[in-house]
């Protein structure tokens, strides 16, 4: 009796020494993540997508507005460690205060949030904001979890166009889950501080919108409405910790004539 508690111990001690080992010597860098795709396979899917996700839209062509919108995220950009993308940045006109990030580093902005911003540095902190949902895949990992991968490259190969516009809509969309938007705040005010904009500017715009009133909230104010608006979110920018000798850098561009390139 005493033999064979003893011999069940001993297989017991071989097979917990094997599964620790096999979990020690796994390489997990090396295995790619199944549930990822690759930055070639997104940027293949994004031009398929935004050929119908544009076809609602229209476009804005102004040069003039094009290099303002081009100094602002140079600032953001030179001060981004590795970016991920080679962003690019789209101009809708579109009443709504609003802006969204789509596939391969694509991100749209409504030109009722450049009408909305009081300052090129406010408008810098929420394009900071959706940089830091495409750094963080949000948007690949939304379309993953809603639909699975298997149906994403479906629509690549001739998917139904039933599905095609479903998809399209869903990346659209401006909502993220809770922690997706808490770390797209927490990358757009680390961001800032180090492209030396002061970060407590998006409590300020998230204030001024707050005053506004209600109905017109709900109705035109596409990115507050999508982006939840808690106390929280308004008190972890207004209290961002700086140093005594922040100073900050003021983007050299005139607001009001930026706006003025709308008309």
């Amino acid at each position: 009796m005493k033999w064979g508690a003893l011999k069940e111990l001993g297989i017991l001690i071989i097979i917990f020494g094997a599964v620790w080992a096999g979990f020690s010597y796994y390489n997990y860098d090396e295995i790619e993540n199944p549930f990822t795709i690759s930055l070639e396979k997104e940027a293949e899917l994004s031009d398929f997508m935004n050929k119908h996700l544009m076809s609602d839209f229209k476009i804005i062509q102004n040069q003039a507005l094009d290099s303002s919108i081009q100094i602002i995220t140079d600032r953001l950009l030179s001060n981004l460690d590795s970016a991920q993308y080679e962003y690019k940045f789209h101009i809708i006109d579109e009443s709504e205060t609003n802006a969204f990030t789509t596939l391969d580093g694509n991100i749209y902005i409504f030109s009722g949030l450049i009408k909305e911003v009081s300052s090129a540095e406010e408008l810098a902190l929420i394009l900071a904001h959706e940089i830091g949902h495409a750094e963080n895949k949000h948007v690949v990992d939304k379309l993953i979890k809603t639909i699975g991968i298997e149906a994403l490259f479906s629509i690549m190969t001739g998917g139904d166009p039933v599905l095609i516009s479903e998809i399209s809509k869903l990346t659209l969309s401006t909502s993220f889950d809770r922690l997706n938007e808490e770390e797209a705040d927490d990358f757009a005010l680390s961001l800032a501080y180090e492209s030396q904009i002061n970060p407590r500017r998006l409590a300020q715009f998230f204030l001024k919108m707050k005053a506004k009133d209600q109905s017109v909230l709900q109705e035109k104010l596409e990115f507050i409405s999508t982006h939840p608006m808690s106390s929280d979110r308004i008190k972890k920018s207004s209290d961002y910790t700086l140093p005594d000798d922040f100073k900050e850098i003021a983007i050299p561009l005139d607001w009001e004539i930026v706006k003025s390139y709308l008309n």
